[in-house]
């Protein structure tokens, strides 16, 4: 059997012989079938995979809670240098057959009689005459929803997400789900720890899902290096995709989708929103909860994440109105400030400071979401969801003061996420810039592609604004520069003897001011990294303004959607 290759590295000898005993008196004790039915044998099997969790060469003892620890206690296959072989039948400790069994009776009368902690300050609240009898954090409460009286038996399918055929269009009203988490957790994998097992019972009456010796994998929406070594993140998040749209079309109009996601990196964090938004969906609200317990590291495991977040969509019922990141960020920045008093009291009761971030940045990505596809950096360019999330973590940070004097605020978000790192510098350490950039979601080569720097010797050299003002020239005013390129190109220019006209270039068709423009020259000239740099951008700053001046109605245009009408005004005048 192929699926005992590698038995021996997880299970003894002993083990093994417990287990296959177990197994077989489960599939055939009280022979012919009509003694136990199939239904019985198949939860006690869910019983006999928690026990496996239990007895193999990965459970060691947890020196601090006194007690063994199962398989997966973090989701990898981390070799232990030590392990513990646990009883079998024993009567007390953990992981046993006896606890993994009484685990299995307790949860079929869960289903008669359903019950749910609740914290006893809440029950308080609601029922102030219990308060005497009340003690310790929580209580049992029981809803009296017995999962067996719900009207009708549930349909379990085993399949893929992304081809649902056998439900109808619009015929649900809630979907509730939990995504893969990019490429941190290997499910699969992982779940062929049961699968070699439980095939054993369970081949010959499910040969479509356990003839094969291991679980399938091709179709698996995880970012796996291995199977997809061309880009696994761009394979993840189409696949993903696929499963939002199946899900948006069996949604009623009306419907909801829910879904829970963590991730201590930014990177996942876009492929699973755009995938999202792109299928059709748009954020109603985002809540953060305490997650179940802080990951471990390993090929596997995810990378200390304390929190979760729940999501609440909706199906996109009418085209997103356009609007200005700058716009945006002053909705949002508004409505996050507005929130400060609710955020205030949540942190004197002990939510942490990270929470409390989360909730800002979900109120925040709320908004995006709402507009995706037409937010704008400028007249032509929309803005990507890796852009807004980076934009919205530095709204969040500047608004708590961790940037006293920050770049511009209506300047790009990799703009001004550059001008954080060479602020008054030409040169950083390659070190310090990766420690600048830690946790954004931006590596240093993506500075590096757009031509702003240059690593050399374990250093970055900021690309000088006149090479890059001649290099634009050169491509014959080709294209929509950014607004950081556009104001390199006119710092550029009002270098000494630079031999480029700034002036043409504003006329340039081609060349339609930033909303931002204005205050990156103005940081230029304070905070450039070099003298020649600040006295050019002085320079560049006056003849942009004079240039507004003498179009007037050229500006007022090109600043409708980025700007309010008194603030247009404003800018035009100067």
């Amino acid at each position: 059997n192929h699926g005992f290759t590698h038995w021996w590295t997880m299970f003894n000898a002993r083990q093994l012989l417990g287990h296959t005993q177990l197994l077989r008196a489960i599939v055939a004790t009280g022979q012919p079938a009509a003694t136990h039915r199939w239904e019985s044998r198949e939860y006690v099997l869910g019983a006999f995979q928690q026990y496996l969790r239990n007895q193999s060469k990965f459970t060691i003892w947890n020196i601090q809670r006194d007690s063994l620890e199962p398989m997966f206690a973090n989701p990898n296959y981390h070799p232990k240098s030590t392990f513990v072989e646990n009883g079998v039948f024993a009567d007390l400790g953990r992981g046993n057959w006896a606890s993994c069994v009484d685990q299995a009776i307790k949860a079929c009368e869960w289903a008669d009689a359903p019950w749910d902690t609740v914290p006893t300050e809440r029950l308080r609240s609601l029922a102030p005459g219990l308060s005497g009898d009340l003690n310790g954090k929580s209580e049992k409460v029981y809803p009296a929803d017995a999962v067996r009286d719900c009207g009708r038996m549930a349909t379990l399918e085993c399949g893929s997400a992304t081809e649902l055929s056998s439900i109808e269009s619009e015929s649900h009203d809630l979907i509730v789900t939990d995504p893969p988490f990019g490429g941190l957790l290997h499910y699969s994998e992982l779940a062929d720890f049961f699968h070699v097992w439980l095939r054993l019972a369970l081949r010959d009456r499910y040969p479509d899902q356990f003839s094969p010796d291991y679980t399938p994998k091709t179709l698996e929406a995880v970012s796996n290096r291995a199977r997809h070594p061309d880009d696994p993140d761009a394979f993840y998040q189409r696949i993903l995709t696929a499963c939002w749209r199946e899900g948006h079309r069996i949604l009623k109009p009306g419907g909801m989708l829910a879904f829970t996601f963590h991730h201590s990196q930014d990177a996942p964090w876009v492929s699973v929103l755009e995938s999202l938004f792109e299928a059709g969906f748009y954020l109603e609200a985002t809540y953060p909860i305490r997650g179940d317990e802080t990951k471990g590291k390993g090929e596997f495991g995810s990378r200390q994440i304390e929190y979760d977040i729940i999501h609440v969509c909706r199906k996109r019922r009418e085209e997103p109105q356009p609007v200005s990141w700058a716009r945006m960020r002053r909705q949002v920045l508004a409505d996050v400030r507005r929130l400060q008093t609710l955020l205030e009291h949540h942190e004197r009761e002990g939510l942490s400071a990270a929470d409390l971030q989360v909730i800002r940045r979900g109120k925040a990505l709320e908004y995006f979401s709402r507009h995706y596809g037409k937010v704008y950096v400028d007249e032509d360019r929309s803005m990507s969801v890796e852009a807004a999330l980076l934009g919205i973590n530095q709204l969040l940070d500047e608004d708590l003061g961790v940037l006293p004097d920050p770049p511009p605020a209506n300047a790009e978000p990799f703009t001004r996420q550059f001008l954080r790192v060479f602020d008054g510098r030409t040169t950083m350490p390659r070190d310090q810039v990766q420690k600048h950039l830690r946790g954004t979601g931006i590596a240093p080569q993506d500075f590096e592609n757009r031509g702003w720097c240059r690593v050399e010797k374990k250093t970055y050299h900021l690309t000088p604004p006149l090479t890059l003002a001649r290099a634009w020239s050169d491509r014959r005013q080709r294209g929509r520069p950014s607004d950081y390129d556009q104001a390199t190109l006119l710092v550029g220019a009002c270098f000494d003897h630079s031999g480029i006209n700034a002036v043409d270039t504003l006329n340039s068709s081609n060349f339609a001011p930033h909303p931002a423009l204005d205050g990156l020259l103005d940081w230029f000239s304070r905070r450039g990294g070099s003298g020649e740099i600040q006295k050019a951008a002085g320079r560049a700053r006056r003849i942009l303004h004079d240039w507004r001046t003498r179009h007037p109605r050229r500006v007022q245009r090109q600043m409708e959607l980025f700007l309010d009408g008194d603030e247009t005004t404003q800018t035009i005048e100067g």
